[in-house]
């Protein structure tokens, strides 16, 4: 059987632990520069205001409402996700960390609601953080699990029986991994549940939406595809690109170019991943047998919001190897390193609700 622990509304509740009086109050944090919605509690959810709004489209509501409003603090959500993830490590044995909030894992096909019931208490017991726990046959219904744990009592173990059950009337655009286009295709073609999904003929399947639409659908059936532990897209902590000179240098172009060169390889693996970066650590590394051996090698520059942008990631990865930069030390070293790793979803859109082209470089 596969686990799937999601911390519920986890950027609010990281805030929560520090300020506990704001259990059961409706509670927002914003984008870094406040002005986006990125994460809102469930009594915000349950007011209808959407994920990304801008934050002046929800101000009068937000004001007669007395939301408690945040500004995003992703170094304290990855220290407070670290936690998280080692606590379910130590329960369950090796996992699979999919994001900043989620995590797959092996459990025995014995599993009961008592022994996810378990696992949820002691996570809350170690940090803090409320989670939601499914569990059944493949990754995908073990997503649907989480879902529907969310509206029990924090766990699910989704039986076969009671997913034939849960199909009948699960909105297809609900199913995890399936796009918004395919989602619409199928509605168009009449297949608005998974039920209906599912007793697709698969030649029919592959033809219309290929390997992949095959895969969804077999999970779906129970058929386990997708391994825990062989996924692709499982959050990575930190991605870099640093190289050694042949020579010394002090040339800044030539320095600046190696920047350039360190932080479009990291952009590029931040978009292939679907990751964005909440911070950069720019190294600029003197010679260790040259007079300023001593020198402060590397600096951390904040980002305003997440992103995976070149064009953003670059100015500010030079603004911080100018904070480094001195004429006459003999440089040996240059490098890039992206923290604070978020998926892509997290990338605040414009003020009309759109991405930034440069997202897809």
């Amino acid at each position: 059987m596969i686990g799937l622990m999601d911390c519920n509304n986890f950027f609010v509740s990281c805030e929560r632990l520090f300020r506990p009086d704001l259990v059961g109050k409706p509670v927002v944090v914003l984008s870094s520069n406040d002005g986006c919605i990125v994460a809102r509690s469930q009594e915000v959810k349950d007011m209808g205001v959407p994920m990304g709004l801008p934050l002046f489209q929800a101000k009068q509501l937000v004001d007669m409402s007395q939301v408690t409003l945040f500004s995003s603090n992703f170094r304290l959500y990855c220290d407070i996700s670290s936690r998280v993830m080692a606590t379910l490590a130590a329960e369950v044995g090796a996992c699979e960390v999919y994001s900043i909030d989620e995590a797959f894992f092996i459990l025995p096909a014995t599993v009961t609601n008592a022994d996810l019931l378990q696992i949820r208490a002691r996570v809350m017991q170690d940090t803090g953080i409320p989670v939601s726990i499914g569990c059944a046959a493949t990754k995908t219904l073990a997503k649907v699990g989480s879902k529907l744990a969310k509206k029990a009592d924090g766990v699910m173990v989704l039986s076969d029986e009671t997913w034939r059950a849960v199909a009948q009337t699960y909105p297809v655009e609900g199913v995890w991994n399936l796009g918004r286009a395919t989602a619409r295709k199928l509605s168009g073609a009449g297949i608005t549940t998974a039920a209906a999904f599912m007793i697709q003929d698969p030649a029919w399947v592959d033809r219309q939406y290929g390997i992949m639409g095959r895969r969804l659908q077999d999970e779906l059936k129970g058929i386990c595809v997708y391994d825990v532990g062989n996924d692709d897209h499982k959050l990575h902590q930190s991605l870099a690109s640093t190289r050694s000179f042949a020579k010394s240098t002090n040339d800044r172009s030539a320095l600046w170019s190696a920047i350039s060169y360190h932080l479009t390889h990291v952009a590029e693996k931040l978009r292939q991943k679907k990751l964005a970066a909440s911070w950069l650590t720019i190294e600029l590394r003197a010679s260790r047998h040259s007079d300023f051996a001593y020198r402060s090698g590397s600096v951390v520059v904040e980002l305003a919001s997440p992103t995976n942008s070149t064009a953003t990631l670059l100015a500010r990865a030079l603004e911080g190897a100018s904070s480094l930069y001195e004429v006459g030390v003999p440089y040996k070293k240059a490098g890039v390193v992206a923290g604070g790793l978020v998926p892509e979803s997290f990338i605040q859109p414009n003020l009309f609700g759109e991405m930034p082209q440069s997202t897809a470089q």
